[in-house]
């Protein structure tokens, strides 16, 4: 992989010390050769080091959860506000620069899960180790990076398409980027890959790890987030995930326990992310942007809209457990860990939930009512409803179900990071996000990071920047 000299040489660096430190455990440091030996002739030997390999890869996932792959889109979109933290109000107010340091870590995070992955694809084929599970490993890998591509995809539209890890400081790293349509193929055919090699069902029905239908969630949300988006493809992702046994809606009365410590891989998870054991060594502070208690940061608040919405959805079962109140202030209750104002918030954090069941129930509607089929996406919507606790939806034209389901998704998925990506496929950002006009529409696009376009002269900047 060859898009930016620093973060792949720290790449490197990194595997070659984590390799060093598994082989450590094993009471044989003082033998260890240097890094790049290790690297280079020791490891892509074992099943051990493709799974560690594979680690590194999530690890790097795990690094861009938060604030960029969550809290982000949420104060760029209409259901969360920034109560403060510079980070947040430059994007709620789209005057991001290219210097802004989430901008920088969140392209350097995921490029740097995309060269994990690579180094899984193209070292673990040729490992000949009876105990290593090849075809989940890099169906794994597969999945991990059309995720990748798919995140940056959306936020910064044309990129580099890195598809072979960087193996030396002398390699060219300078990529150009993409076309848009060019991005998106390469994460169909990575996703495809993936659906074919994953297991079924989830290893040990740990949501954490992907199965096929993680790879179909996905490619389900790029066929429709494409400048085209293609229903009918969508929808039979769609159609594979609900005829799949292992993935059902809970109870309206346990819609909680899908975010809550302790209760989470549930049957409505399709994949989501681990955060554990504990929050002395992996969590992702959400908790902290959330809840006020003492210490925390509680930079991130539910927006007035949201707020209004669930008030006037009489009887929805989903309201306490996404919404509360505390010292007159409503606060989002997805990531809490524990009451406002306690301040022992418990020794585990949380896992990120990325796909679940509800999601694609209303994808299916969706795209049922946009090939005109909207007596058959009708039934779906309700689905949705009903296990709100809502009568049926009284609409009945397509342009009335069309309304219903993206107003179902504002409720149902509130403060998960999908809100921002449907107001941009559905192409009603402007007009519905405060802060952003005709004037600075470019913005729904984030800048290409400084350092990028410094150490990398084929690189251009995005519009308006």
């Amino acid at each position: 992989m060859k898009v930016t000299q620093y973060f792949f040489r720290r790449t490197a660096m990194w595997l070659a010390l984590s390799s060093m430190l598994w082989v450590s455990s094993c009471g044989e440091l003082l033998e260890l050769a240097p890094p790049s030996q290790i690297v280079a002739e020791n490891f892509w030997q074992t099943a051990g080091d493709a799974e560690a390999g594979l680690m590194s890869a999530y690890n790097f996932m795990q690094n861009s959860m938060t604030q960029n792959f969550i809290t982000v889109p949420l104060v760029l979109a209409d259901d969360s506000r920034a109560n403060s933290g510079g980070n947040f109000t430059r994007h709620e107010a789209f005057v991001a620069t290219s210097v802004h340091g989430n901008v920088l870590d969140h392209w350097r995070d995921v490029y740097q899960a995309i060269q994990s992955a690579n180094d899984v694809l193209v070292n673990v084929p040729k490992i000949n180790d009876p105990a290593l599970q090849k075809d989940r490993v890099l169906g794994e890998a597969y999945f991990i990076r059309g995720w990748a591509f798919f995140q940056l995809v959306r936020l910064w539209g044309k990129i580099p398409l890195p598809l072979s890890p960087s193996k030396s400081a002398t390699q060219d790293f300078n990529l150009k980027r993409s076309e848009v349509p060019e991005v998106y193929a390469q994460i169909f055919k990575d996703l495809l890959e993936a659906e074919k090699l994953l297991p079924a069902t989830h290893p040990n029905n740990n949501r954490a790890r992907p199965a096929k239908g993680s790879a179909r969630a996905w490619l389900a949300k790029a066929y429709l987030q494409q400048p085209k988006p293609d229903y009918a493809l969508a929808l039979a992702e769609c159609e594979e995930i609900m005829a799949d046994a292992q993935y059902k809606l809970v109870a309206g009365s346990a819609f909680g326990d899908i975010f809550q410590v302790g209760k989470q891989n549930t049957s409505e998870t399709i994949f989501e992310m681990s955060f554990r054991p504990n929050t002395a060594t992996e969590g992702h502070g959400m908790d902290n942007e959330t809840v006020q208690y003492a210490g925390s940061s509680f930079r991130l608040r539910p927006h007035q809209k949201i707020i209004d919405a669930f008030k006037n959805s009489v009887g929805d079962s989903r309201a306490a457990p996404s919404l509360g109140t505390f010292n007159n202030n409503a606060y989002i209750r997805k990531y809490e860990q524990a009451a406002p104002g306690v301040s022992n918030r418990g020794s585990q954090t949380s896992n990120l939930v990325y796909l679940r069941l509800a999601d694609i129930v209303l994808l299916r509607a969706e795209c049922l009512n946009e090939m005109g089929k909207t007596d058959e996406a009708i039934p779906f919507l309700n689905q949705i409803r009903s296990r709100a606790g809502l009568p049926p939806t009284t609409a009945t034209t397509q342009a009335q179900v069309r309304q219903a389901i993206r107003d179902e998704r504002f409720l149902e998925l509130a403060f998960e990071p999908h809100r921002w990506y449907d107001l941009i496929r559905w192409n009603i950002a402007v007009g519905t996000v405060p802060n952003l006009t005709e004037a600075n529409r470019d913005r729904v696009l984030w800048p290409i990071p400084a350092r990028e376009l410094d150490l990398n002269p084929n690189l251009d900047q995005n519009p308006s920047y």
